[in-house]
């Protein structure tokens, strides 16, 4: 069972299920909840036993803003692998198109490409001296 919240008619509407609600009452902590109980431990127990995909989060009432994840080490770091498989995946790909294009003649100028609103040529410039 799902239940729809009505929005802005310019934002897509937000379902909430069953499932949503457990993981909000059960997963997520303010950090006043674990400096005042022994939940963090109760958390990092679950993690001690054996590799497990349970995600916790937390965050501060004050700030909004201020908020992390607790996850298992070794499902953080198969998470990883994944965005590493991933990354040179997605290198390689690109490399290919690139050296398939290579001898084509370029149709947009630089000009043309950093006029874009998403290239700020400074940064660009920046981040090849760093």
């Amino acid at each position: 069972m799902s239940v729809k919240f009505m929005e802005n008619e310019n934002e897509p509407r937000s379902f909430v299920t069953s499932s949503t609600l457990d993981f909000l009452q059960n997963n997520v902590y303010n950090i006043t909840d674990l400096t005042r109980s022994n939940k963090l431990t109760e958390i990092l127990e679950k993690f001690s036993s054996e590799m497990t995909e349970e995600v916790f989060i937390v965050q501060n009432a004050k700030n909004k803003d201020a908020k992390g994840v607790f996850l298992d080490l070794e499902f953080f770091q198969e998470l990883l692998k994944y965005k590493e498989v991933f990354d040179q995946s997605l290198d390689t790909v690109l490399l290919e198109e690139a050296d398939a294009r290579k001898n084509e003649e370029a149709t947009l100028s630089l000009t043309d490409i950093f006029d874009d609103d998403e290239i700020d040529f400074d940064q660009l410039l920046k981040e090849i001296g760093d």
